[in-house]
């Protein structure tokens, strides 16, 4: 049982690792973040691909399962929300670079 215990315990630290490289953060790079920024929006434009395809495949009939439909739908407007929020936050950003006295 401890050892069980001990293994998840093992397991939930590889999950809480954040990898640096694709985080935008203060130290990191200028062009690390537009490389983090590009797969963002690869992944936006992956995902909405695909919940068209499952979209047009219901609608011929191809497929008849819901589930995954709506799935690959929620993934897309979730990671088009999240863009957005990113574009907005960048956005905000250069107005306040744009603000500062020279």
């Amino acid at each position: 049982m401890i050892q069980a215990v001990q293994q998840l315990q093992g397991a939930s630290l590889g999950l809480n690792k954040i990898d640096n490289s694709t985080s935008l953060t203060s130290d990191a790079s200028f062009v690390d973040s537009l490389e983090s920024a590009k797969k963002l929006l690869s992944a936006t434009n992956e995902a909405e691909k695909i919940a068209e395809k499952y979209t047009y495949d219901f609608m011929t009939g191809k497929n008849d399962n819901v589930h995954s439909l709506m799935i690959a739908q929620e993934k897309s407007s979730i990671l088009l929300q999240f863009t957005m929020q990113v574009r907005n936050q960048v956005m905000d950003a250069y107005r306040e670079i744009m603000r500062l006295p020279v």
